[in-house]
This record gives structure tokens, C-alpha cells and sequence, in this order.
């Protein structure tokens, strides 16, 4: 009998705190019911009431179970208590067990009191944005990952994972020396299936009716919308039959004035026929607006391993993207790169597609899954 691997995955968001991580969840869970049955590791779903948990049980993984987290009330004595127990004990004097005690890896892991008797710790770092923009973000949460990262790097014990190169790059720079183990999964998109919908519905269902880029980002300020704009503004009178289409929550707690900041510029400069803001939809209409899009933009500032770009890949479809080293490291072709602070440079590149339609190599996806499968093996020791 097959001695398998416990591995309890934290699922407890929402499409709208982090469509990414969610997405991130689900295609590792994909990606071990794609391995040899030898392999696949025992599962559970730690998950919130907000977690789209229906689409996880959809997956249908053979060696699965579910566990709801309820957050559990703790007071100023407690806290203050097991601050100094972990200090001088190593422990919790006060446990609170709403997360399950019965596994060999949290992943991704994450400090807590609920979280701390975990001695085999898997963090994961998607990327350092905080170190570059350290505007965008408070800086309790700034002073949080500084220490959070240092703390990873001390201790030899502890695994962290990253998305890219590049990201394993950054932790170098910014936090080495390090002592811990590290560890590189590029994660991939397993599509869900597309071909049951009909393009042409979806595109009247969203009133899309003319040729279009999509920008398929979460509306925080790194994504750098802003660019955009500029871009159409600079081509709107050279083109009158062309539109961008914007997907994703039109939110942000980094700040909420971001998206309100773009429509003042769309109604100062009449963009208001070059744009159209479809909010957060399904997931397989977002695919086949992709699909049937003259081409992906990626405008970002920052980016860890983008799946936006990785969907591209999947779908083989055509990507302008900013000139980011992961981009560069992330997709090699069906794609343009351009300087991401430099609106002449985008313009440049949509103009082009807009006059040349792009030339698509096919490439076989099935080749990057495959590598995925021996990355989760290799990651979490899956064949020890």
C-alpha cells in the first residue's frame, strides 16, 4: 500500500481578495492529479465560506478531504502570553487548533498562533514588489514582509518557494546570505474547458464589438493601467475601429481611489468609445474573450510568475508585455515586449498590431505541464 505524502493546501481566499492565488491553488491541485498514482500525495483543503470550493471538488482528486477554517477569538492576554512563550518556549502555551494538525506540509505556509506548532514550514514568496513600490503598500505590511523574510533566511529548517528565477534573484539581493532551502515552481495554467461556449455570445453577452487588446489585471496600482489609457489616447484618431477591454475587480485596498483616477482620465480625454470595463466575470468567458482578442497586453510594473501571460501561453495567443526580466524569463515567443514606463513605446507596439495582424507560432503546452509535474514532484519530495 502506498504511503502517501499529507499535504494540507491554504485555500481560505476569494476570487475577490486574490483571483491569482486562488487560480495558483486549483492548477497545483490539477497538477497532482496529473501525476502517477504512486505519486499523488494526500490532500486537504483548508477553506473559508468565501473560497470557491464547489470548483476544487469539481477537479474530482482522488486522495482529497475538506476542512473549513473558522477563525478562532483570541484577547490581549493570550496574545501577550504566547508572544513570550514562543520567545523563550518554542511553543504555544495557548493552542488554537482551527487549522488540521495531521499533515506534513502547509503550503503555502504562513505565521500565526494557529499555524506555529508546524515545525515543516513551505513558504511562498509569488514576488518582491514591496521592495520596489514600497509606495503602494502600508508600511506595517512593508515592515512585515522585511521581517518575515529575514526570518526565512536565518533558519535552515525552513523551505521557500518561489515562482521564477527572477524572484529567487531578488531574495538574493535583498536578503542574502541565506541559510534556508529554496526551491523554484513555475506554475502553469491547466485551462478549463472552453470549447463548450460560443465565442460570438460571449463577446454580444459583454457588448464587445469591435477588434480589441485585453487587459486582464486586478485594478491595483502596480498593474499600470494608467499606460493604456495613454496609449489609446495617442492612437484614437489614427484608429476609430478598435477598443481595450478591461477585466478584473475595479477595486483595491492599496488605493481605493486607483480606479476612479482612470475614469477621470477617460472622461477628460473622450476614450470612453476606445474602452470598456467588463468587472470580474467568469473565468472561462475571460478565456475566450482572450482568445479571440488581436492581443494580450501585460502593462504591469511588477510581476511574479503572471498568470495572465501563462494563460496566454496555454491558449497560444499573442502578448505585449512590459520589458519586466520575468516577463523576458516567463515567454519567449508570441509576444513584443516594450518599455513598461514609456507610453511611445506601447503605442508603438499597438500600433503595429493594430496594422499587422500577429503571426502565431503553435507551440505544444502539453511540454510545460509535463515539466510542471516532475517541479511538484521535485518540490515536495513526492518520491521519497
Amino acid at each position: 500500500m502506498v504511503k502517501r505524502k499529507r499535504i494540507a493546501l491554504n485555500y481560505r481566499f476569494s476570487y475577490e481578495f486574490s483571483a491569482g492565488i486562488v487560480i495558483y491553488i486549483q492548477n497545483v491541485i490539477k497538477g497532482f492529479a496529473l501525476l502517477e498514482d504512486q505519486y499523488k500525495p494526500h490532500l486537504t483543503i483548508i477553506y473559508s465560506k468565501d473560497s470557491p470550493i464547489n470548483e476544487v471538488k469539481e477537479i474530482g482528486y482522488p486522495y482529497i478531504e475538506y476542512y473549513k477554517y473558522q477563525p478562532l477569538r483570541k484577547n490581549f492576554f493570550t496574545k501577550v502570553i504566547n508572544k513570550l512563550s514562543r520567545e523563550f518556549l518554542r511553543t504555544n502555551l495557548f493552542k488554537r487548533y482551527s487549522f488540521p494538525t495531521e499533515c506534513d506540509i502547509l503550503y503555502p505556509y504562513f505565521d500565526s498562533d494557529e499555524t506555529f506548532y508546524y515545525r515543516n514550514r513551505y513558504y511562498w514568496k509569488p514576488d518582491f514588489q514591496e521592495m520596489y513600490y514600497p509606495q503602494y503598500i502600508e508600511q506595517k505590511e512593508y515592515d512585515f514582509v522585511v521581517q518575515n523574510m529575514k526570518k526565512i533566511a536565518s533558519n535552515q529548517n525552513y523551505t521557500l518557494v518561489f515562482s521564477s528565477k527572477d524572484s529567487y534573484t531578488d531574495f538574493e539581493k535583498f536578503f542574502g546570505p541565506y541559510r534556508n532551502e529554496v526551491k523554484t515552481l513555475r506554475f502553469i495554467s491547466i485551462l478549463p474547458q472552453i470549447e463548450k461556449l460560443n465565442p460570438d455570445q460571449v463577446l454580444r453577452k459583454y457588448a464587445i464589438n469591435k477588434r480589441y487588446f485585453m487587459v486582464s489585471n486586478q485594478f491595483w496600482p502596480h498593474k499600470n493601467h494608467h499606460l493604456v489609457l495613454e496609449a489609446i489616447n495617442n492612437l484614437k484618431e489614427e484608429f476609430k475601429d478598435f477598443t481595450v477591454v478591461f477585466s478584473g475587480k475595479q477595486s483595491s485596498y492599496r488605493d481605493r481611489e486607483y480606479f476612479s483616477k482612470l475614469q477621470v482620465y477617460i472622461n477628460n480625454h473622450n476614450l470612453k468609445e476606445f474602452v470598456r470595463f467588463i468587472g470580474f466575470i467568469p473565468r472561462e468567458e475571460q478565456l475566450v474573450i482572450m482568445k479571440r482578442s488581436v492581443a494580450v497586453i501585460q502593462p504591469s510594473l511588477f510581476e511574479g510568475w503572471s498568470t495572465v501571460i501563462e494563460d496566454c501561453k496555454a491558449l497560444n495567443q499573442f502578448v505585449l508585455a512590459g520589458d519586466l526580466a520575468v516577463n523576458q524569463e516567463q515567454i519567449k515567443e508570441n509576444c513584443l515586449f516594450f518599455k513598461r514606463h514609456s507610453v511611445q513605446d506601447l503605442t508603438k507596439n499597438m500600433r503595429k498590431l493594430l496594422t499587422t495582424t500577429p503571426t502565431i507560432v503553435p507551440k505544444k503546452y502539453t511540454d510545460n505541464i509535463e515539466q510542471f509535474k516532475k517541479d511538484l514532484v521535485q518540490v515536495f519530495t513526492l518520491d521519497v
